[in-house]
């Protein structure tokens, strides 16, 4: 991951002097791809649970579901007891889990649960550290036949 970042950081700088740009200008350009980098690195590094250990939790009654989809893509079918916050919003809504003391758990429908990842990392800059992601998300909930609520 540091060498990718690096990486990116020299094609900047080196497009930035074929361009004519300042250096200051190729500074701005490495740090926010540098920034960039260390984004995507807390966002990989989230951690994920399996369905079978989120069904554990939930019948421990131990965690907050968190569906980070479109509102619509809630309304036709979702985790039973799962909560919907659009993943854009959790900075915004964020303060609804406030005094939460449950493990969240947030799912998403994408590859690598990267947009529930995304939740969890701004979940944390909400003061919620220690969200997970599932692994597999709604896809792997469904194709595994496991029950949903509409």
């Amino acid at each position: 991951m540091a060498h990718l970042a690096k990486t990116v950081a020299a094609i900047v700088l080196l497009t930035g002097l074929v361009l004519g740009l300042s250096s200051d200008s190729s500074a701005v350009a490495s740090a926010k791809v540098e920034a960039l980098a260390k984004e995507e690195q807390a966002i990989r590094s989230v951690p994920r649970i399996t369905i079978d250990e989120l069904k554990v939790l939930m019948e421990q009654k131990a965690v907050v579901v968190l569906d980070v989809r479109e509102p619509g893509a809630f309304a036709k079918g979702r985790i039973p007891g799962a909560i919907n916050i659009d993943y854009t919003q959790i900075l915004a809504r964020g303060a609804q889990l406030a005094g939460e003391k449950r493990t969240i758990v947030a799912y998403c429908a994408c590859a690598n649960e990267m947009t529930a990842a995304r939740a969890a990392v701004d979940l944390a800059a909400r003061g919620f550290p220690g969200a997970k992601a599932l692994k597999g998300g709604w896809d792997e909930w469904v194709s595994r036949g496991e029950k949903v609520e509409k």
